[in-house]
């Protein structure tokens, strides 16, 4: 089972962006991100709605990323 930080981080890796520039794009500190990225804590949805803007694609998406629907 892929956990929804994995996505987040890989989303991010593949898009060559810091933790530090989505974290600043998110309104959210980078620690936070961190932790969301290593499955410590889950976003709230209204940060995965952002997320999903942030990377053009939907929230389903995201949450399925596993699927590599992407």
């Amino acid at each position: 089972m892929l956990h929804i930080g994995n996505a987040i981080a890989e989303l991010r890796e593949s898009r060559e962006i810091t933790q530090e520039d989505l974290a600043k794009t998110l309104g959210i500190a980078r620690s936070t991100l961190s932790h969301y990225e290593k499955n410590r804590r889950k976003p709230p949805l209204d940060i995965i709605v952002l997320l999903a803007n942030t990377f053009n694609i939907t929230v389903e998406q995201i949450i399925n990323f596993h699927k590599r629907e992407i």
